[in-house]
């Protein structure tokens, strides 16, 4: 596929991967929770006593312990279930989603906005167009209501500071797709080429490509979140020969510029069909991907019918991709109406008319 055609690649998805080599260049500090100095943990929320960690959100995120006293952050049994760390004897724990209406008691709304985040801290700034692997370890906790998808990565310059406890609203460079149900320990490994100057990693959950799963039966867990165990967080630098290359480009999330509709309408312009068949060609080669094929709209009209039309938009092109012989079962649509804009001084902003792609290495690596 000429990449010509595209934005440059800001998302990798994150593959399923059960043994990773040892890395002794991890950049990352402190990613296994360990150093703490002679600060023990002795109740919830105290990340604070790690060191190089913080909070991306000012979030409550939780550190488990082999040495506390505390029983409720007790490492293996705690109050969210019985899990060892992965290695060393500390890990962390953290809410991903919070249902509103779970549970006996329904709660006040908004709980379904809150998010807790993990921010580590880079030895060193990353090296521009330098290859990272990224790779974390997590289980869902045993007494969890729910199960999510959309944990991943983020990288800044700067430290993050933000002074709620909503979702995060930014676009994640490292993303997992699907919901991770498993209470015992899955590493997930991604590949990312760096900007420059990179010093600070933010892991949580992303509400974009969240989707949620009720795992508790009705009226037996009140909990009425999704509980993510934390450890081993790793980024090491990689040697990536140019056809090597290929495998790092195709975890990739790109808007497709030259994909025109007809008015107010999911009928697609003949003058796109050069940058569709692009595409047709391209997952023919790599038959093992899976794409997102996302619409959006500008903000004319009612958020109702913007909603309909980016949704229509987008299954118009996942049938013309099936309709030229990509395998209907590897697309996936979804409309964000106005929600997403990329410009917002215009309401009728024609950037914002537009239908992204976001191309995922699915494959597990056992």
């Amino acid at each position: 596929m000429k990449t010509k055609y595209f934005l440059p690649a800001t998302i990798v998805l994150l593959v399923l991967s059960q043994v990773l080599p040892a890395q002794d260049n991890n950049l990352v500090l402190n990613g296994s929770f360990e150093n703490s100095g002679s600060r023990k943990i002795h109740g919830r929320a105290e990340y604070f006593k790690v060191d190089s960690l913080s909070s991306s959100n000012n979030t409550s995120v939780d550190i488990y312990s082999t040495n506390t006293c505390n029983h409720d952050q007790k490492a293996p049994d705690n109050a969210w279930g019985n899990q060892g760390a992965k290695s060393g004897n500390n890990y962390a724990g953290i809410v991903a989603y919070y249902a509103d209406d779970a549970g006996f008691l329904k709660s006040k709304p908004g709980y379904g906005k809150y998010s807790e985040y993990i921010q580590f801290t880079l030895k060193e700034p990353m090296v521009a167009g330098k290859v990272y692997t990224v790779s974390f370890n997590t289980a869902l906790a045993e007494k969890s209501a729910y199960a999510v998808s959309g944990l991943g990565v983020y990288f800044s310059d700067e430290k993050l500071d933000i002074k709620n406890n909503a979702f995060l609203n930014i676009t994640p460079h490292i993303i997992t797709a699907e919901i991770v149900t498993g209470t015992d320990w899955t590493t997930f490994s991604g590949t990312y080429v760096a900007t420059g100057g990179e010093r600070y990693l933010t892991l949580g959950c992303f509400e974009k490509y969240m989707d949620t799963l009720k795992v508790a039966p009705a009226f037996t867990n009140n909990s009425r979140k999704a509980y993510y165990f934390i450890d081993d967080v790793s980024v090491a630098p990689q040697l990536i020969t140019p056809e090597d290359m290929t495998m790092v480009l195709t975890g990739s999330c790109y808007q497709l510029k030259n994909l025109n509709f007809e008015t107010d309408k999911a009928v697609i312009m003949p003058d796109s069909y050069t940058e569709l068949n692009s595409l047709v060609s391209f997952l023919k080669t790599y038959p093992y991907l899976v794409v997102y094929v996302d619409g959006h709209t500008d903000k004319t009209g009612t958020d109702e019918h913007n909603d309909k039309l980016s949704m229509d938009r987008a299954q118009s092109v996942a049938a013309y991709l099936t309709a030229h012989g990509v395998d209907g079962s590897r697309l996936k649509s979804r409309g964000y109406g106005e929600s997403m804009p990329l410009e917002n001084t215009t309401a009728s902003s024609e950037v914002n008319r537009r239908v992204e792609i976001t191309i995922c290495a699915a494959v597990a690596k056992n």
